[in-house]
């Protein structure tokens, strides 16, 4: 809060759910004295100064400085008549003594239709014998509001002047705060219902397409004129401070600045004219607090229509969910290549491509392999080159097993591979790294940081064409990088050996994958809740059922075992005996 030595002001941040007409905010705002009471600010610190050099016989006047609580005391007593209190509600329009004399005037066939409504407005005070106060309001609709909004101000510099791109940012910003209703049909609305909205008008794209929350802005102004008698001539000055400035964003937040001071020390406002006299005032929660019985009605409403949008949203949804036919895997990967570094050349580029063993499948319409683009390296350390590319992929895979292997074997992953090339100014290409992985036989989330290899050819002019005329040696077929597809076809072959295949080491790519499974048998392992993880033996049924049922019956055969040896044992001894 806000004291007599430092005018620190800070801001209250507050969320609500209910509608912000029911907000309310009390201001009471009291003169404290005059000049000839009690001198400003500045008046003060030279009396101080003053007192340090002059003094009986040269020695310096010993008073000590008066305290805030003496402070605080001489205010209360200098306290006068001037006493003013209003409760405001959210943008309620209270008018100035220039605002009265200004829109007090008769309208013409050409004005707004906001003057027309202060006109009326002002008829009717006129007609109620009613006059301004020294406090009144700036709603959005009054061209203070654009004038003193500060968020389009880069500095504090009262000639600058607002471009017209940040005026009409603020104007996207500051559009009407209402809740958006999705038509569900032609008879009803139902919120957050439709989330998509399938022809959405122009008004609907120029309010959604900003990423800030729209907000509606509202000023609680004084007029510390030494008069606030219509009477006198419009043309005298007006002293106008802001009390306090409210933002109302359309996410139910409500900020005020300044806070609330409810028992606290008031705050001060100096006024710019020659009889600098001090005014303080108090900011109130008013709003009419709800009563336990309307509490409780709310709660049930809130409640019954929860359950109500429950049984839409479920009945929309249903009780079926997609699901694999039994002894079917579905495997989902949603992967991404997130950057290389170290590569010989720079402007590179990432070719990857899924490889499937036996008994995996994919939709036709799938795509298996893709490029990234071409990305320049950016040093971010002092050894390493990185190239980010940011590039997503995803893959929907169905494994099915044999019937002649469905106890036996446990399913082969596929693997994805990855070929980094790089492109020059001249059109140039050149291999800078292959490498690949398995997909993880286990659901997560993954974050691999692959070693990547180049073919070397068999003399130094091989490295000199790479370097000065493009190309270099490449792999005629991609999967050598792991297991060759010709070594799996050759049942015979039973070695693999890459003896005096020479390679060079060049860079690393980092890569993410999440991973995904779905089957029938996953779902039954955790409506049981087993402890052990089913992903790591999952193929089929019958493989999890058979491993099972061996598990149970060594333990009964141990048990069974252990119960005979002591049986032995006991008739022994009795026999003994």
């Amino acid at each position: 809060m806000s004291n007599f030595d430092d005018n620190d002001i800070h801001c209250g941040i507050y969320r609500t759910n209910d509608p912000i007409s029911n907000f309310k905010i009390r201001v009471k705002l009291e003169r404290l004295t005059s000049n000839s009471l009690l001198p400003s600010l500045e008046r003060l610190k030279i009396r101080e100064d003053l007192s340090r050099l002059l003094g009986n016989d040269g020695q310096p006047i010993e008073k000590p400085k008066a305290s805030r609580t003496e402070i605080a005391q001489v205010f209360d007593e200098t306290k006068n008549s001037e006493y003013e209190e209003v409760v405001i509600g959210w943008q309620q329009k209270l008018f100035s003594r220039s605002e009265f004399e200004k829109y007090g005037r008769n309208v013409g066939p050409h004005s707004t239709a906001i003057k027309q409504k202060y006109f009326d407005a002002i008829q009717k005070m006129k007609a109620d014998s009613k006059q301004p106060g020294r406090i009144f309001t700036y709603i959005e609709s009054d061209p203070y509001g654009y004038e003193r909004h500060l968020d389009y101000f880069i500095t504090d510099s009262p000639n600058e002047q607002p471009s017209r791109l940040a005026l009409g940012i603020d104007n996207v910003r500051k559009r009407h705060v209402v809740q958006t209703n999705f038509k569900q049909s032609n008879k009803q609305y139902l919120q957050k219902t439709n989330l998509i909205n399938q022809k959405p008008t122009f008004d609907i794209i120029r309010t959604n397409h900003f990423t800030s929350v729209s907000y509606q802005t509202m000023y609680l102004m004084a007029d510390l004129s030494q008069t606030i008698n219509t009477t006198t001539d419009i043309s005298q000055s007006t002293d106008e401070h802001v009390l306090c400035r409210i933002d109302v964003y359309s996410n139910g937040t409500i900020i005020l600045e300044p806070d609330f001071n409810n028992g606290k020390l008031a705050y001060l406002v100096e006024t710019g004219k020659i009889d600098r006299a001090f005014y303080q005032y108090y900011l109130e929660h008013a709003s009419i607090s709800i009563t336990n019985d309307y509490l409780i009605k709310e709660r049930r409403l809130m409640n019954e229509i929860c359950t109500r949008q429950q049984i839409y949203l479920s009945n929309i949804v249903g009780n079926e969910f997609d699901i694999p036919p039994p002894t079917v895997l579905k495997l989902n990967v949603f992967g991404e290549i997130i950057s290389g570094k170290n590569f010989d050349f720079d402007n590179t580029y990432v070719y990857y491509c899924l490889d499937l063993t036996n008994n995996w499948y994919v939709e036709s319409s799938t795509i298996l392999s893709g490029y990234t683009h071409t990305a320049s390296a950016t040093t971010s350390s002092k050894y390493d080159d990185i190239v980010y590319y940011s590039h997503p992929f995803e893959f929907e895979l169905w494994y099915k097993p044999p019937r002649v292997s469905a106890d036996h074997e446990l399913p082969r992953m596929p693997k994805i591979y990855f070929q980094i090339s790089s492109l020059d100014s001249w059109g140039r290409h050149r291999i800078e790294g292959y490498t690949y992985i398995d997909i993880p036989s286990s659901p997560g989330f993954y974050n691999e940081h692959l070693s990547c290899w180049r073919p070397r050819g068999n003399s130094i002019y091989d490295e000199l064409r790479r370097f000065y005329i493009g190309g270099s040696p490449e792999l005629e077929d991609i999967s050598y990088v792991a297991i060759p597809k010709l070594f799996e076809s050759e049942p015979n072959n039973t070695l693999l050996s890459r003896f005096g295949f020479r390679t060079v080491s060049t860079g690393e790519l980092n890569i993410r994958l999440n991973v995904v499974f779905q089957s029938q048998s996953l779902a039954k392992e955790h409506t049981k809740q087993r402890s052990t993880h089913t992903v790591s033996r999952h193929g089929f049924d019958a493989f999890m059922s058979n491993i099972n049922d061996t598990l149970y019956e060594y333990d009964q055969a141990k048990k069974r075992a252990l119960e005979v040896r002591e049986k032995t044992r006991q008739n022994f001894q009795m026999e003994t005996l």
